[in-house]
């Protein structure tokens, strides 16, 4: 019997990182004692239906920096009186002070890296921070090279690849196409999630009189970027057929009412969002950065662009429009793939041999 568990997201946002962290604890929960420390305030917590009908202990823990006095108490007290002895950590600002608050303690550390990074972090500083840690953990072969070229590995460590699963659904309608292409995004509004490129992208269609919609799902986090794209909405003849949804606990329904999956976004890791819409059967048209390109090489339907550009994008676009009955049908075979290439036992299984 593995003994008992810890997944920590310290994050308030809404975003892939903090639903990966909520699903990962659901997950092993029904095989193992699972317990989440959250930040007050915070996304994960304030929406109680995460928890609900799984038997997982949730702590909130307050704090107002990432090296903090306040969060090392908080976080060694639950560990020590709830006997923990795995800890799985998404994130990465925290780690001064989940260092001291794991300090001395027989504790299983596991990192789990779902976002790239940028800056080393192999300065004498971060080598002690990371010094306890048992195993560093990619959602993908990229983020797994990215941790190596990165993080201050100890010798003791290992480095391994999770891919991410999803309860994706078996038995779906796929969308009869209508003579008008719906196009759908999921992610958080935010510069880098690719919002404003995926309409530009869309002219393509307007200037071939190729009837479309496009929606946005997902919260917006960045106000001043929302009220950036408004304006340039407001210059455009085919703003009717834009909508941002904004939230939606009925991303399932959206995607299902789809064709093309547009994600023009840089630095994601494997995105559930893409996952997500492989599982429909839809077409995606991404970004070819960090983890895209392995959709591809395990046997996806999908179409990456090239160097990143928005005209690269436009050409995309109008090559799957013009072709759309074809792309549909080739696309279907994502769905079976999906099932078989991101399924929950797999993902469960992979975790529960690192845990002791």
């Amino acid at each position: 019997m593995k003994q008992k568990t810890v997944i920590i997201c310290l994050s308030r946002v809404n975003g892939g990182m903090e639903l990966a962290s909520v699903k990962l604890a659901r997950l092993l929960s029904t095989k193992v004692e699972v317990e989440f420390i959250a930040r007050d305030n915070s996304y994960i917590v304030n929406k109680k239906e995460h928890f609900e009908g799984y038997n997982i202990k949730v702590h909130t823990v307050s704090f107002s920096s990432n090296l903090s006095i306040s969060l090392i108490k908080s976080v060694r007290k639950i560990l020590i009186e709830n006997k923990i002895k795995n800890i799985i950590f998404l994130g990465a600002s925290e780690m001064k002070s989940l260092y001291f608050a794991t300090l001395g303690l027989d504790i299983n550390f596991i990192i789990r890296q779902g976002s790239k990074k940028t800056t080393s972090k192999k300065d004498f500083f971060h080598k002690i921070f990371y010094s306890n840690v048992d195993y560093f953990v990619g959602n993908c072969e990229y983020m797994k090279k990215n941790i190596i070229d990165i993080l201050p590995i100890p010798k003791k460590a290992k480095v391994s690849r999770i891919y991410s699963s999803l309860r994706l659904e078996e038995n779906i309608l796929f969308k009869e196409y209508n003579q008008i292409i719906d196009l759908v995004h999921v992610g958080r509004v935010h510069p880098g999630k690719g919002q404003l490129e995926a309409i530009k992208a869309c002219e393509i269609l307007y200037n071939n009189n190729i009837k479309f919609n496009i929606k946005f799902l997902g919260d917006i986090q960045d106000k001043n970027y929302y009220e950036n794209i408004k304006k340039y909405l407001d210059t455009l003849e085919y703003k009717s057929s834009i909508e941002f949804v904004g939230y939606t606990s009925e991303v399932k329904k959206y995607l299902q009412k789809s064709d093309v999956f547009i994600f023009p976004s840089l630095g994601e890791g494997m995105s559930n969002a893409i996952i997500e819409s492989l599982g429909f059967g839809l077409i995606p048209i991404i970004y070819n950065d960090t983890s895209s390109p392995e959709f591809k090489d395990l046997g996806f339907h999908i179409y990456l662009t090239q160097n990143n550009t928005i005209e690269e994008l436009k050409t995309l676009v109008l090559k799957v429009a013009t072709n759309i009955e074809e792309e549909k049908i080739k696309a279907k075979t994502n769905h079976k793939k999906a099932l078989e290439v991101f399924a929950l036992q797999r993902e469960q299984k992979e975790y529960l041999e690192l845990l002791v």
